[in-house]
């Protein structure tokens, strides 16, 4: 192991280990009755206070919702009786990324349960494969195994992805099934984000009308204000290129609370923000989702920073 990639490796275990805290307190935090705003700003304080920063914001995707909710600005949603909440984490540290999310079945029905239990054994079967040498579509092909077993479909048009520094989606796609096109080998230094999605439906996902997520995507000097210019760059020195929750926004005095709604639609239509649609299962199916970041070391072991 080079002494460069132990500093590597050493970042993306800190950043798991931030994950795996706030993890850990999400399962104490969500219960029928409570506000998805306060589970959202304690576990992403917990993040903060592991000397990490946050990657992205907390996703809480319920039922047929597979990715994408995150709690807005004096939300009020709460969390129901009976159904599949997805938690979504992401830490860095250094700018290197750890990605991990867990579903909760809040009333613990069975039924649910097989959702959860054939998204985590692909998950598993995949982590078993994950060594240098192994192909990116071996990996869904031992996901899709898994969750056919049990009943259930993939989603195949989600899957995991390459993390690098700052770039939390960095290019090769780990599909959900046997997708040959997704032929990159891993190797030695790689870190992934490894996600299967389990589903009674369609096995696809499509866009939903709204978004709760932005991430700035350029920025752009013409026909801009001097106020929109400024915000552009607060946002820049808050976020980076990491995508973020206008939450942040509010809390940091970035833009003041009355004017974020109104900059956050401009930005988007001037493409100076991407936007994150809420997704959701096409038939309106239940969706589960678990997911571990994995990082090859340069030895050929699997170190699978927020695995408990």
């Amino acid at each position: 192991m080079t002494e460069d990639f132990k500093i590597i490796l050493e970042s993306y275990i800190k950043a798991g280990k931030a994950v795996v805290a706030a993890k850990k307190l999400a399962k104490k935090l969500v219960e029928p009755g409570a506000k998805f705003l306060n589970i959202a700003e304690e576990c992403e304080s917990e993040i903060l206070k592991n000397g990490t920063e946050l990657a992205f914001p907390i996703n809480m995707s319920l039922n047929e919702h597979a990715a994408h909710y995150s709690p807005t600005i004096g939300d009020q949603t709460i969390v129901p009786e009976k159904g599949l909440l997805k938690i979504d984490l992401g830490a860095h540290y250094n700018g290197y990324i750890a990605d991990s999310a867990f579903t909760i079945n809040l009333d613990e029905d069975p039924a649910l349960q097989n959702y959860i239990d054939a998204a985590n054994e692909g998950l598993e079967a995949a982590i078993e494969r994950f060594t240098p040498g192994t192909l990116l579509y071996e990996l869904g092909e031992a996901i899709e195994d898994k969750i056919l077993k049990r009943g259930l479909k993939p989603i195949t048009n989600l899957g995991g992805h390459q993390l690098k520094q700052y770039d939390l989606h960095a290019g090769p796609f780990i599909p959900n099934h046997k997708d040959t096109h997704h032929d990159k080998m891993l190797e030695p230094g790689d870190a992934y984000a490894c996600e299967p999605f389990s589903t009674s439906g369609a096995g696809l996902v499509v866009n939903g009308k709204h978004s709760y997520i932005y991430r700035l995507d350029k920025k752009v000097k013409k026909n801009m204000s001097y106020e929109d210019k400024n915000y552009m760059s607060k946002i820049e020195k808050i976020c980076g290129r990491l995508p973020f929750s206008p939450r942040i926004l509010a809390s940091t005095d970035t833009i003041p609370r009355a004017k974020i709604d109104r900059v956050i639609n401009n930005f988007v239509r001037k493409q100076v923000l991407a936007h994150y649609p809420i997704l959701i299962e096409r038939t309106g199916a239940l969706v589960a989702q678990q997911e571990h970041t994995i990082v090859l070391d340069m030895n050929g072991n699997t170190i699978v920073t927020t695995r408990e």
